[in-house]
Parts: C-alpha cells; sequence; structure tokens
C-alpha cells in the first residue's frame, strides 16, 4: 500500500519532470552500425523537488515519510504541484534519500532537495 505524501507549509520549486532512463537497448555490431530497439517497459519519468524555507514541522513531516517508506522500499502517492498537470503519481524516492541544510540566512528555516522516480 502506498503512503500519502504529507501536506508542508509551502510549495517546492519543481523542476520538469524528465524520463528516469533512456528506454532503449543498443549494441554496436563489429563494422561499428549500432542496432537499437525500445524497451518494452513504460517510460518512466523522475521528479526533481527543491523545497525552501521549510519549517522545522515540515522538516519532521519529510523526515518522517523518508523513514516510513524505507527511502525506494516503498511507494508514495505524490500529487504534482505544477498548475498545469494535477496528476498523482505513484513514487519512490531516489536512492539519495532527502537532504536537507540549514538556511544561512535563518537557521530556523531548512532546504530540502529530493527526487521522485515515477514507480
Amino acid at each position: 500500500m502506498s503512503t500519502a505524501y504529507p501536506t508542508l507549509s509551502v510549495g517546492p520549486i519543481l523542476v520538469n519532470p524528465s524520463p528516469a532512463f533512456d528506454p532503449s537497448i543498443r549494441s554496436q555490431a563489429e563494422d561499428g552500425q549500432v542496432i537499437s530497439r525500445r524497451r518494452f517497459t513504460g517510460n518512466k519519468k523522475q521528479f526533481e523537488l527543491t523545497y525552501n524555507n521549510l519549517t522545522a514541522a515540515d522538516k519532521v513531516l519529510l523526515e518522517t515519510l523518508q523513514n516510513t517508506v524505507g527511502i525506494g522500499a516503498d511507494t508514495i502517492t505524490w500529487t504534482s504541484e505544477d498548475p498545469n498537470d494535477l496528476t498523482a503519481y505513484i513514487v519512490r524516492l531516489s536512492p539519495e534519500g532527502i537532504k536537507f541544510e540549514n538556511k544561512p540566512s535563518d537557521y530556523s528555516k531548512y532546504m530540502a532537495t529530493f527526487t521522485f522516480i515515477e514507480d
């Protein structure tokens, strides 16, 4: 069962979705010619998100989410916050997990960056 993504006090800076991997298989023949074909799997997207000015409560929500899903072990139901695409996606955190930093201008605020990969 998928875990719901928490509601945070601020919205993300969403980088446009991009392909999660190259959906082609290539091999090179002895004469140098490249032979390729499409994989039979679907094209998965990845979403790179950055949050600025997160509160301590937001940080706890994201840490709890990361611990609950075991980074990429379980799925998350996440709705894109792009006004042109309010699609609900089933995603996993990338193996790097969520990276947190204190904001140098205000140590009570945090910045978080992470990548979702469509399941």
